[in-house]
């Protein structure tokens, strides 16, 4: 707590009020890197090596993407309660622990249902460890530049899989599998360590306040912005909580379940593993550059223009991969990360400005777990119609045509938001 004798507190140093929060933003970017690279797509580069190893269907294979987003379905509320009872940090360095532990554990795994309760424990990691509470994190220390600040920190989320998907194809050509592994779990070790003697809560932990206001205590004694914004209760009952929670789903359910199986769809077209694992690192680069400068340019131009506008580079996107052409696989991944990472940070930021962070870990993790259905639904069921029908042609039309649903509501997205108060 702010000390009440105001008036004999000293002068907060400016090095502080200025970079601490940049300290701040650059930590949680690091963690998302670590996090989300180390449970998300990157480690579909060992796909194929584990359906030659143990002889696994497509979809047995799945399964195990379907169970990391299902514990995020089951525990992100959990979490989010959690989160607003003691805050991010004791999350944040039990998602890392458990994430070093369980990528190490990942080595010594020899049937599927060991593999299934490794990515449960993924799944723990990346509730506790990943995007909501990094968010949380970040908004807390901005009240200027937020967008800029949630931005950078969500390319983290990108660049993590960018990074480690070619990373884990040198580890498993070099080492092999089981010891790529290991080797993986030094990194969440090492954002342990960071977090604990680095990260802090809030501004209020060190005695300062959020980038925005100024130094003087007394004017700014009541601006501690984990305390600003609506209650639980209050956002449920608005429209645009709802609607946020459809498009999270659809939006989820189409691109995790489009991403989890490029990697095979590639190698299926004839490319190489190695160029496969190319692309999704192209993939992942370029939807981080969008998440950062759609973020940084929130300011100057309209959002839900913008939102329209990615759902319809989306659809292109997967129809691309539909289309089963190798030619045009390319400009398909171009046109689905450029819009991912459009849609991933519009949603954070209207998100965290209509809602505000006084019960954002109970908002957020209510809406996270539509995206976690259709997170634990897209992969699953994209690899079942392909074990169907013998192509992922029909899954991705499907998937197209479920972002074309999204496109449609988003169109009404505007008139919900004005009618929260909420500037563009």
């Amino acid at each position: 707590m702010f000390n009440h004798n105001i008036q004999n507190t000293p002068i907060i140093p400016d090095w502080k009020i200025q970079y601490y929060p940049w300290i701040i933003c650059f930590s949680g970017f690091l963690i998302l890197i670590i996090v989300n690279g180390l449970t998300t797509t990157s480690l579909s580069v060992f796909d194929k090596t584990f359906l030659d190893e143990f002889h696994w269907s497509r979809e047995e294979l799945k399964v195990r993407e379907s169970i990391t987003n299902g514990v995020t379905l089951l525990f992100i509320l959990i979490s989010g309660i959690i989160i607003d009872k003691i805050r991010v940090k004791k999350m944040l360095l039990f998602g890392t622990f458990t994430l070093a532990i369980t990528l190490a554990g990942y080595s010594f795994v020899h049937n599927k249902f060991e593999a299934y309760l490794v990515h449960f424990f993924l799944g723990i990691s990346m509730v506790t460890a990943g995007s909501v509470s990094c968010i949380i994190l970040v908004s807390s220390w901005f009240n200027n530049k937020r967008g800029l600040a949630i931005g950078i920190v969500l390319v983290g989320t990108s660049l993590g899989s960018a990074i480690f998907s070619p990373l884990n194809t040198h580890l498993l050509e070099i080492y092999g599998w089981r010891q790529a592994f290991q080797i993986l779990a030094i990194f969440p070790f090492i954002a342990f360590f960071y977090i604990y003697f680095f990260v802090k809560n809030s501004p209020a932990e060190i005695g300062i306040f959020a980038l925005g206001f100024g130094k003087n205590l007394k004017k700014n004694a009541n601006s501690d912005l984990l305390k600003e914004g609506m209650s639980y209760n209050e956002a449920t009952k608005k429209h645009l909580f709802w609607l946020i929670c459809i498009c999270g789903f659809c939006t989820f359910y189409s691109l995790v379940g489009t991403i989890a199986n490029v990697f095979l769809h590639v190698v299926g077209l004839g490319f190489d593993a190695k160029t496969a694992s190319y692309n999704l690192t192209l993939y992942f680069l370029i939807a981080g550059l969008s998440k950062l400068l759609i973020s940084l340019f929130t300011d100057y131009i309209n959002p839900y223009i913008v939102f329209s506008t990615c759902c319809l580079l989306m659809i292109l996107g997967i129809l691309g991969f539909s289309s089963m052409d190798k030619s045009i696989i390319l400009p398909s991944i171009t046109f689905l990360a450029i819009s991912w990472g459009g849609i991933y940070s519009l949603y954070n930021l209207i998100i965290i400005k209509s809602f505000g962070l006084k019960e954002a870990g109970k908002i957020n993790g209510t809406i996270s777990m539509f995206e976690g259905g259709g997170a634990f639904l897209g992969p699953f069921f994209t690899a079942k119609l392909y074990n169907i029908e013998g192509s992922y042609q029909l899954p991705f039309i499907i998937n197209a045509a479920l972002i074309g649903f999204v496109f449609i509501i988003s169109i009404k997205f505007k008139s919900y938001v004005n009618k929260l108060g909420v500037r563009d």
